[in-house]
């Protein structure tokens, strides 16, 4: 099965959007608010947005492709979220956690791969 350009942009939209929705609803949970005043953060809305933006392009995408290959693919969030954590949240990032999140990219494949697919 080959994969077109414009399906691999929104393969990897779909996770970077998704982990800057996780973003923004990290920045409105530090701001501490109220909830008459959580109802009008902007970053809540954003964070909530790019969330349903998110799984829009995941229910187009699995609508084109197997589920077995958008569930690993959809794990490379976890990518992203780490990168993000570190650049623009100061969050610390270690061996550590760069081993677990490639454990578990490679532990996707494995688990919702078919190895007799050869299509």
């Amino acid at each position: 099965m080959t994969i077109s350009v414009a399906s691999a942009l929104a393969i990897l939209g779909m996770g970077v959007l998704a982990s800057f929705g996780s973003y923004f609803l990290k920045l409105t949970a530090m701001g501490g608010l109220s909830p008459a005043k959580l109802l009008t953060c902007r970053f809540l809305y954003a964070g909530g947005f790019l969330y349903v933006v998110s799984a829009l392009l995941n229910y187009y995408l699995l609508k084109i492709y197997p589920f077995s290959l958008m569930v690993p693919l959809g794990a490379l969030t976890y990518i992203w979220t780490q990168i993000i954590s570190k650049v623009l949240l100061g969050e610390p990032s270690s061996v550590r956690k760069s081993v677990g999140i490639g454990l578990n990219e490679n532990l996707d494949w494995m688990c919702y791969s078919n190895p007799y697919d050869f299509n």
